[in-house]
């Protein structure tokens, strides 16, 4: 039994067109392939946070310090500025409610040691610090 050539062609195209003939999807296991390494990002723009300086931490002196201005960056020795605060008018309001009302409720803010103390940058003039009394 001789097969022609035709014959054959006609066992080929049915082989083909049956669901069995179809490739079955590769369920083995993945095979040690070298893998591209992941594309290159480059990092976008550096950002630099500059240090700001946000509120006035209080110093425990009456007297100049000599420190890095945060505002302007110089070493300075700070200029120092008596200021009333707290101590100055619970006094003057202490003094006038026990009847010195003439004028000598108002000598708490005429001394120095009763008031704040206020350091200030003698190069940018900025508040560096404010010393409290009370």
């Amino acid at each position: 039994m001789e097969v022609s050539p035709g014959a054959t062609g006609e066992l080929q195209d049915k082989a083909n067109d049956s669901p069995i003939s179809e490739p079955l999807p590769n369920l083995s296991p993945p095979e040690s392939r070298p893998q591209s390494p992941p594309p290159a990002y480059f990092p976008g723009p550096q950002l630099v946070q500059k240090a700001v300086f946000t509120g006035m931490p209080t110093i425990v002196s009456a007297i100049p310090i000599q420190l890095p201005c945060p505002y302007c960056g110089n070493y300075i020795i700070t200029v120092t500025t008596p200021t009333p605060g707290i101590l100055t008018w619970l006094l003057c309001t202490g003094l006038f409610m026990f009847g010195c009302a003439l004028g000598c409720c108002l000598v708490p803010f005429c001394v120095d040691s009763l008031m704040d103390v206020r350091h200030m940058c003698p190069v940018c003039r900025s508040e560096l610090f404010r010393y409290k009394r009370l």
